[in-house]
């Protein structure tokens, strides 16, 4: 049973310093109304014990720390009489203790998950605790164990992949199984003396008989000779004398072309009765010109022909006017630019540009690896020097061209030492090519792939001796592991058990489960409605769920909301006894949605069940409130009350006994006492707003306890706020108010009627506020009044 719920950290707003305190037998009812932080204590209990439905707590919204946050509590029970102390956490992979699952839970996620969920049973007859066990424990107990040897065994066949599929070795192995015959294998792999002297002969065989390769190897090295004679024919083709009679006979032009430019450009010096700048009509000059001509056509003058020296025309250079003068030699200048001789000069100077930078950036250099020189060598003995002395001459006539274009002196133009070497280069090429010819012509096809056939079975089943005692290993692991596979499967199938489970649940369980809980809508007013509970096996467990009879439809789509409530609750109950547990049980707002004869009803179902056990309501509802009390009280007992209250600094505040507006008069004048030492002890003269408050407000508090005071002392409880029924066995307690009491009372409440801020005063009467010692004086009277009746009674 629970005793306190406590030391509360991060549950929403609730302070830690709050302790939510049970009576140990009995009923237990924490009223508070809504968003006072009540639910904050409930579904920590959820959490913590036994609920279908156990939902979440949330830690404070507001705290900017939320998702760091972790709620927490402390729950103190009792075991066999012995104190313990449970620590929950609300965080992911936090177990409750075990101890705390006796303790049932019930709210409206609860009931709906009753409903409309299926579970299992949270009793059974000991023979199905026994399949379960059975059917659990061969699961929980054999199946790690053999998945762990079945993990354990070595079965990996992807080293013996390099023997062959297509030879006899690797088809007596492939596909490695548990059904591959060893015995044929380890024959195969037993190579007898003589295979094995045939196996170090055969590769020489072959490579005897095979002059393919070889005749590849000739044909490979006559492709790279030829690469050097055409890399060498390249070299030799920059220097040659054609190309060097190329590169002076361009010289040559060039030096024709400016001579005659340069005589072109002395006659328009002639001609001119000025004395023009010197090297005008000449190279650079020329470039100018035409730059000018490009500007005049491209920019501006775009529509006229150059150059344009109409009226007002400009300069295109200078920019300034064309005089007659001007106009005239801009005319003959472009007659002369226009002339085949400066055309002629500067296309030649363009094509000797050309020839200078293709001879500065030309290689004469080749590669010669040392292999090729060897081969070469073993060819002909004197070839690679022959190739070097070339290289070298080469070299020599680049060098003297790239001089003689320079300083334009041709003569002693070096020659040659020697013939050119890729004569004898291409006939060496000829020969390896020829030789290549004559070894294939020589193949005996048939003869060569027998012989690598017969090695390619040798060295398969050398393969297969090497690797055949690890095969062996892995073919009886194979074996071995689809023995395992089959009782894993074997101890995986519990639906035998399951089946037999099923018969003995739907008599033991479901059967006795429907007539109790229909027993129990019986009790809770409910006649009108007649369940039922089906089971289904699931390895060996019985999981539960309500049903209609003969509904085609699912029970929660067919009661209202309310049917619905109390199928949970009665369902709830009938757990309880068919269990035969007497623990403890909580309910959050058992009566939502219910009218006030089903929350009678409850309210009656809950109070007889806590003749037996631990209860503990958390409720909202005034009306369901005072119906637990007052049914509590006619059944002998007495609940104990906790009021949860929003207070300035939160919610989540508990106050011992009934909330203050539900306190009898006798409760409340403590209270009163109270506000009047507070009011009194920060009261000024002359007052002033506050202290107009403050008094209104007590004598507002003052005028109900007057009021509760009629109810309980005066009308001895017959009549009862938040009770739907008159205690007519009350009624001879009923007191005739004496007309000395009548007086009081009236004098009282008018004077109550006269503070308080619900009725309107004059504004003329400036009317004075109360003293503290005259509020005093009227909570004396008051409770002076009251228990002078209570005594008169007797």
């Amino acid at each position: 049973m629970l005793t306190s719920l406590h030391t509360l950290v991060n549950v929403g707003r609730i302070p830690s310093d709050q302790a939510l305190e049970f009576q140990p037998h009995g009923l237990t009812i924490a009223y508070g109304g809504n968003g006072t932080g009540k639910s904050g204590y409930a579904r920590v209990l959820k959490q913590a014990c036994r609920a279908r439905s156990p939902g979440n707590v949330y830690a404070n919204a507001y705290d900017p720390n939320f998702p760091q946050l972790t709620p927490s509590a402390t729950i103190s029970f009792e075991l066999d009489g012995i104190p313990h102390q449970a620590h929950w956490r609300g965080q992911r992979g936090h177990v409750p203790q075990p101890e705390l699952r006796g303790i049932s839970v019930l709210d409206g996620e609860c009931a709906r998950h009753y409903l409309q969920a299926r579970e299992a049973a949270t009793f059974q007859p000991i023979a199905l605790t026994y399949l379960q066990q059975l059917a659990n424990g061969l699961n929980q107990a054999l199946r790690p164990r053999l998945q762990a040897e079945i993990t354990g065994l070595a079965v990996d066949v992807t080293p013996f992949n390099v023997i062959p599929g297509d030879t006899e070795a690797g088809r007596a192995v492939h596909p490695i199984s548990a059904t591959t015959d060893t015995t044929r294998a380890r024959a195969l792999g037993a190579l007898t003396s003589d295979e094995q002297a045939e196996l170090a002969r055969l590769p020489q065989e072959i490579t005897e008989a095979d002059p393919t390769a070889k005749a590849t190897l000739l044909e490979n090295a006559a492709t790279r000779v030829d690469e050097l004679v055409n890399a060498i024919g390249t070299a030799a083709g920059v220097v040659s004398d054609d190309a060097i009679d190329a590169a002076q006979s361009a010289h040559r032009r060039l030096l024709d072309a400016e001579a005659a430019e340069r005589a072109a450009s002395a006659l328009l010096q002639a001609e001119d009765v000025t004395q023009l700048l010197p090297g005008t009509g000449q190279g650079p000059w020329a470039l100018l010109f035409n730059a000018a001509r490009e500007f005049s056509t491209g920019a501006a003058y775009p529509e006229q022909a150059f150059p344009v020296t109409t009226e007002g025309s400009q300069c295109v250079l200078c920019q300034q006017e064309l005089t007659a003068a001007a106009k005239d030699r801009l005319q003959r200048f472009d007659r002369y630019v226009r002339d085949t001789a400066s055309e002629a000069a500067q296309a030649a100077r363009n094509f000797w540009h050309q020839v200078v930078r293709d001879v500065g950036l030309a290689s004469v250099t080749f590669a010669v690896s040392q292999n090729m020189s060897d081969s070469l060598g073993g060819r002909m003995e004197t070839l690679p020097d022959a190739i070097r002395m070339f290289q070298e001459d080469l070299l020599s006539r680049l060098q003297w061209l790239r001089t003689a274009m320079a300083n334009g002196e041709w003569q002693n133009r070096p020659a040659y030492r020697g013939a050119n070497p890729t004569v004898s280069m291409r006939q060496i090429a000829d020969n390896l090519r020829a030789e290549a010819t004559d070894l294939r012509a020589n193949l005996d096809e048939a003869a060569l792939a027998a012989k690598r056939l017969r090695m390619k079975e040798l060295e398969a089943r050398r393969m297969l001796s090497d690797h055949i005692e690890s095969i062996v290993h892995v073919v009886d692991n194979l074996g071995h592991q689809a023995k395992l596979q089959r009782c894993l499967e074997d101890i995986g199938n519990t639906r035998p058990i399951s089946l037999f489970a099923g018969q003995l649940a739907r008599t033991y369980v479901s059967e006795a489960l429907a007539n109790r809980m229909n027993d129990e809508l019986r009790r809770l007013d409910l006649y009108h409605i007649r369940v039922g509970v089906s089971s289904t096996g699931d390895a060996g467990s019985v999981r539960l769920g309500i049903l209609l009879p003969e509904s085609q439809l699912d029970l929660h789509l067919v009661l209202s909301e309310a049917e619905q409530r109390m199928c949970a609750l009665a369902y709830f109950f009938a757990e309880l006894h068919q269990s035969g547990s007497y623990s403890g049980i909580v309910f959050d707002d058992p009566v939502s949605s219910l009218d006030h004869s089903h929350r009678t009803a409850v309210a009656r179902r809950i109070v007889e069940e806590s003749a037996a056990r631990q209860v503990i309501v958390f409720t909202h509802d005034a009306v369901f409130f005072g119906e637990l009390n007052t049914l509590c009280g006619d059944a002998g007992g007495a609940s104990s009350v906790r009021s949860i209250c929003y207070r300035a600094e939160g919610p989540g505040y508990i106050d011992a006994g009934l909330p203050y507006d539900m306190r009898r008069h006798r409760e409340r004048i403590a209270q009163h006492r109270a506000d009047h030492q507070r009011i009194a002890a920060s009261f000024n003269n002359p007052p002033g707003d506050n202290e107009r408050l403050a008094i209104r407000n007590a004598y507002d508090d003052l005028r109900v306890t007057i009021e509760v005071g009629i109810e309980d002392t005066i009308l001895n409880e017959t009549v009862v706020r938040f009770r739907d029924n008159i205690s007519v066995g009350r009624l001879d307690g009923v007191m005739i108010v004496q007309d000395a009491e009548y007086r009081e009372v009236q004098r009282l409440h008018d004077k109550c009627c006269r503070n308080v801020r619900a009725h309107s005063h004059a504004a003329g009467q400036q009317r004075a506020v109360t003293q503290p010692a005259d509020l005093l004086q009227d909570i004396d009277a008051i409770d002076a009044l009251f228990q002078g009746i209570r005594r008169r009674r007797g």
